[in-house]
């Protein structure tokens, strides 16, 4: 049999992957509409990256798997509040189960389970993010299979729940009625004992760093971290009952007043997640400064904010804070979880971000330029990263709103 010329070669592999998309789209109708709407998670990103990179000829039918992959852990928008729910009594049907509604997590189910086992599990979204709950017999092991940009909330009602981060390698505990916040980066490896019910509250790192900004008018300048915290007394109960009560709500609301409701329910879970849990934001949420924080580092942040558009060093900063350049740098990774650059560049992106949503910004490149980012095509890479679209999205989405206000 004579091989196949190399252009029909290429023609063939274009057909074929363009079919394993088409069917991937067939199987997630949502997907697509998730796509056209601009609504891309990290699944999509990396996704993206890797059609980019990887050799057209020799890849698509991977390529192919990884659209379905893609597609199965996009939020729908058709149906954005549907609520998934399965109850499972074997050991097969519980990892069948859990493998559909959880793809990210590779899941296993300890060896030493008895024959008769049960795993009862119910999920909500609530616009971006979604509400997960699980009652189970059985004790659970998974493995994370890439970066989501997640964060969890974890509430523990009983038995008892591990995390281990594969970068930091240390493992976080948490125990009945107590909460903690988690990644779900990969390599990342959970352990729920048998025995467990659990509420996870999961968002975008994105939307909570919007809705932070938003609320506080003050920058996002490092990761949030909830520790593991009692939420079965005094203000800490009040973010669990939202949950709970916008669980209710939703599962029976009608169709029309589900988005609204749902946009209601996440404001109010945010608000009670800023101002009432012990998280390592907190004091900036309530307009203060970290007064644990030494002085040299809230002098090198004040020179950051009065220099968002000139040109600064690490040694401008050590000399602002009169310390320095490595005492500095000790400093922001003890007090803010970075480098005292990573800082300033968080300033500058949430300026970027201030001046988009209040139509300050003439164009992307010109803002770019202004607030010290030398390659426009790096700082959307970022503020994409940061904000969860792209800069010129968010700038047409905010000139479109102000037509319509005009209208």
């Amino acid at each position: 049999m004579m091989p196949l010329p190399f252009g029909k070669l290429v023609l063939c592999r274009l057909v074929a992957g363009a079919i394993a998309a088409l069917v991937a789209v067939l199987l997630y109708p949502s997907a697509l509409l998730s796509m056209l709407d601009g609504n891309l998670t990290t699944a999509a990103e990396s996704l993206v990256r890797q059609c980019g990179s990887l050799p057209l000829i020799d890849e698509f039918p991977s390529l192919g798997w990884n659209t379905v992959l893609f597609c199965a852990t996009l939020p729908s928008t058709d149906d954005p509040l549907r609520a998934d729910s399965f109850a499972a009594h074997s050991r097969d049907t519980i990892l069948a189960n859990l493998g559909s509604v959880e793809p990210n997590w590779r899941w296993k189910v300890s060896s030493e389970t008895p024959e008769a086992c049960s795993l009862a599990y119910r999920r909500q979204r609530i616009l971006s993010a979604w509400l997960a709950s699980a009652e189970h017999s059985v004790c659970l092991q998974a493995l994370a299979r890439r970066d989501m940009r997640l964060i969890s909330f974890y509430f523990v009602l009983s038995g008892h729940i591990e995390i281990t981060d594969r970068r930091t390698r240390k493992t976080l505990s948490i125990s009945p009625n107590h909460v903690a916040s988690a990644r779900e980066r990969a390599g990342n490896q959970m352990t729920i004992q048998s025995e467990s019910s659990w509420l996870a509250f999961h968002i975008p790192e994105s939307a909570l760093r919007r809705s932070f900004e938003d609320l506080t008018g003050r920058p996002y300048v490092h990761e949030f971290v909830l520790p593991a915290t009692c939420f079965s007394q005094d203000d800490a109960q009040g973010l669990y009952q939202t949950l709970r009560q916008a669980e209710r709500d939703l599962n029976s609301a009608a169709s029309e007043a589900m988005p609204l409701l749902a946009k209601a329910y996440k404001q109010l879970a945010l608000v009670k997640l800023f101002s009432t849990m012990p998280h390592n934001l907190a004091e900036a949420f309530c307009q203060g400064t970290s007064g644990a924080a030494p002085r040299q580092l809230l002098k090198a942040e004040a020179f950051m904010r009065e220099n968002l558009t000139n040109p600064v060093t690490i040694e401008d900063l050590a000399a602002a804070a009169r310390c320095t350049p490595r005492a500095l740098q000790r400093m922001f990774r003890t007090y803010r979880g970075g480098s005292p650059m990573g800082v300033l560049c968080n300033y500058r992106l949430a300026a970027a971000h201030g001046a988009i949503k209040a139509g300050r910004a003439g164009s992307i490149t010109e803002l770019a330029l202004n607030l010290q980012f030398s390659n426009p095509g790096r700082f959307s890479v970022l503020y994409k990263s940061a904000y969860g679209l792209s800069p010129s999205s968010a700038l047409r989405f905010t000139r479109n709103e102000g037509s319509t206000e005009q209208a």
